[in-house]
């Protein structure tokens, strides 16, 4: 094949997701890399890369330009997907359709595609795939920054047991395995009757926790499932470099106060009435307690 044949087999095997066909064009120690895959990924692995995407966006491709100056083939291609399974452990597909435009850069060589250089925009991707982008710093003026979740199971009693960890991760790829057991936790503790809700995220490369239960048994009864599993990585692989968990008492706990939408009077709801103290006016079932 000519350099166009090449790069045309290149991004038809890409639209027929076909790992396999797509990397018998590279040469034995050609490369891939773009914004996802945080530095160059060897031939060897490229068909399982193509698989993987494949399966997460299922991205069909159409090549609006195709240049060849020498040894370099230059595609300007969009494509058209749904994402329709996790990129990442932890990210649930949204099921959301989107298009993309990019960039691939090959470098060609006698033996096959040499390196592919691929540019698009991950802001974008992320976006129109329905995931939120955050654009803050990673550490700045002693702070470290990321980001959190909320999850609350409806469980409407007053805390008794407050759980605080926090786990730390060497880079990314192991903040992505952590990830995947809190998703099963959370599932876990979603299910356990006297859980009551759960703030968790990373910030930069420590990842934390902080539940609320009704109870110590809810709280037992709660890490018993998958959380037990996740101890047991962090003891007998190599998953995190350190972590600390901990169980407190409230030693005070204040009044739950909400504004009425009408007057914007605020009210005192822990005895759960539904109407403004000054006007009257209905007010929003009283929210959860964490």
């Amino acid at each position: 094949m000519n350099a166009e044949q090449r790069a045309r087999a290149y991004i038809a095997a890409l639209d027929a997701h076909d790992g396999a066909a797509c990397a018998a064009l590279f040469a034995p120690d050609g490369s891939f890399e773009d914004p996802e895959t945080g530095g160059p990924v060897a031939a060897a692995a490229i068909a399982e890369l193509v698989q993987h995407v494949s399966a997460a966006l299922s991205p069909r491709y159409t090549i609006r330009a195709l240049a060849v100056s020498g040894a370099i083939a230059t595609i300007e291609w969009r494509i058209a997907g749904t994402h329709t399974a996790p990129l990442r452990p932890g990210l649930a597909a949204t099921g959301r359709a989107f298009e993309l435009d990019g960039v691939d850069v090959l470098e060609l060589g006698a033996d096959g595609i040499r390196a592919v250089r691929r540019y698009f925009d991950r802001q974008q991707l992320g976006e129109r795939i329905g995931l939120q982008v955050i654009v803050e710093p990673i550490e700045q003026d002693g702070a470290q920054f990321g980001y959190s979740m909320h999850v609350a199971s409806g469980n409407r009693n007053l805390p008794r047991v407050i759980a605080l960890t926090w786990i730390s991760a060497r880079d990314e790829a192991e903040k992505d395995r952590i990830r995947g057991h809190s998703r099963q936790v959370i599932r876990d503790f979603r299910a356990t009757e006297g859980f009551i809700g759960i703030v968790t995220g990373f910030a930069h490369l420590r990842g934390f926790t902080v539940t609320a239960w009704d109870s110590e048994e809810a709280l037992a009864n709660g890490i018993a499932r998958h959380h037990a599993t996740a101890k047991q990585a962090f003891h007998s692989s190599d998953l995190s470099p350190g972590v600390w968990t901990s169980v407190w008492s409230p030693v005070r706990t204040n009044r739950i106060w909400t504004r009425c939408p009408s007057c914007t009077a605020p009210n005192d709801v822990n005895d759960d009435h539904r109407a403004c103290t000054r006007c009257g006016a209905p007010l929003p079932e009283r929210p959860t307690f964490w």
